[in-house]
């Protein structure tokens, strides 16, 4: 009996091994994978696949973030029956970074394969946008991070990959130079270094300025063409611009109107405009220069006379508000204004031959340009040749004509067709 019931079972025990194999097989394994597809689906492994060897499992797929990832596997291991043995984990995470800029903070998120591509990309977003505060407190590199697919080295500021962030950062060009208290200032943004430093030399001539303060003026290959950034042409306008006297200002933006500001002679106007226009092509100019007879009516002119200083600012007081004036079409001092002149002798005789002037026509600025200046000129001289008869010493006293300044301007004069005398 005994012996009958043994060999029964030896029969038996192989059925229930393939039966058991069976459920497994065909019941509990499609189970246990459609679990481990629901579990990658809803983490958002995008093309997931599980193979099953038995117990056995193996997983591959892209999955959207290394925290998705480490969340699926413990998902997994959590399944008692499964093994997910070394290497069977194929799922990867392709590598992303975003950027959020927040004022001058640039915030970047995401991840990459290695902590030395981070750094590497922190240094390529440096150079090319120095202004900017970087933080990578949120930029993580994990193992199962990849290159995607279409990824071609190497990292630099030319791949493919970095194109999203860096054509969301790039910027147009500008410049702003301001002369102010003996400093000229320059701010902005350049997409030349080159341009920069010639900026910088040309400006260092003839400007006057004891200091120029170049530190918020930055070049980067990573800001945007413009067509005022021209080597040479831009320079030259920029050192006779700043080679007059302050206060004054250039300001220019990507493609918008180049500012002026400060003060200018007519002459110095028409010379700045010929020079921009290389440079900026038909684009209007906003001129808000303010227009002086010359130069030597510009606000705080110091003169250069080697008079002593008490007897130079007497004399300048003598001679300020004293104008000579004309009939129109006539360059014949009238007799009132003679009697001034006259009375004005002495002082002039007491300076000595040391004595520089300079006797200025202003003609009527809404007369015929060239006509107006002759006879301004003309004026002039009838008064220097007027103070000469008195016996002043002509050594350093010359006649000239004015510019016009037009009628309501800060700097026009009080009387057109008459004549002014300065102290060189």
């Amino acid at each position: 009996m005994r012996l009958s019931l043994f060999f029964l079972m030896v029969i038996l025990l192989p059925v229930a091994a393939v039966a058991h194999a069976y459920f497994i097989a065909f019941h509990r394994l499609p189970l246990l994978r459609s679990e481990v597809m629901g579990i990658l689906e809803k983490a958002g492994v995008q093309s997931p696949k599980v193979d099953l060897a038995f117990l056995d499992i193996d997983i591959a797929g892209e999955a959207p973030s290394p925290q998705a990832h480490q969340q699926v596997v413990e998902s997994i291991r959590r399944i008692g029956p499964l093994r997910l043995k070394p290497g069977a984990d194929r799922l990867h995470v392709n590598a992303s970074v975003k950027a959020h800029l927040h004022e001058k903070r640039l915030i970047l998120t995401g991840w990459l394969p290695e902590q030395k591509d981070a750094e590497k990309l922190t240094r390529i977003l440096a150079e090319l946008r120095p202004d900017l505060i970087l933080d990578t407190t949120d930029l993580q590199h994990a193992p199962e991070v990849r290159w995607p697919n279409d990824f071609k080295p190497p990292l630099d500021a030319t791949n493919a990959f970095l194109s999203p962030i860096l054509d969301h950062l790039r910027i147009p060009a500008e410049l702003k130079i301001e002369y102010k208290d003996g400093t000229l200032r320059l701010t902005g943004m350049l997409p030349d270094g080159g341009l920069k430093e010639e900026i910088i030399s040309a400006l260092a001539g003839d400007s006057g300025a004891s200091e120029i303060d170049p530190s918020a003026l930055v070049a980067s290959p990573h800001v945007k063409a413009a067509p005022f950034a021209k080597k040479k042409t831009l320079a030259a306008f920029l050192a006779s611009f700043f080679s007059a006297p302050p206060p004054r200002s250039f300001e220019i933006r990507d493609q918008g109107r180049p500012k002026l500001a400060g003060i200018a002679t007519r002459k110095l106007e028409s010379e700045w405009l010929t020079l921009l226009r290389p440079v900026t092509g038909a684009a209007q100019v906003d001129s808000q220069l303010v227009l002086l007879p010359s130069l030597y009516h510009q606000p705080g002119y110091q003169p250069r006379s080697p008079l002593p200083p008490a007897m130079l600012e007497q004399l300048r007081e003598v001679l300020h508000g004293m104008t000579i004036s004309f009939e129109s079409g006539t360059s014949t001092i009238p007799p009132l204004d003679q009697t001034k002149l006259a009375a004005l002798a002495p002082s002039l005789l007491a300076a000595g031959p040391a004595l520089g002037l300079i006797i200025g026509g202003h003609p009527d600025p809404l007369g015929d340009t060239a006509k107006e200046a002759a006879m301004a000129k003309s004026r002039a001289e009838t008064v220097l040749s007027f103070l000469i008869e008195q016996g002043v010493p002509a050594t350093d006293i010359s006649a000239t004509a004015f510019e016009p300044v037009p009628s309501g301007s800060p700097a026009a004069p009080d009387m057109p067709r008459s004549v002014e005398i300065l102290v060189k």
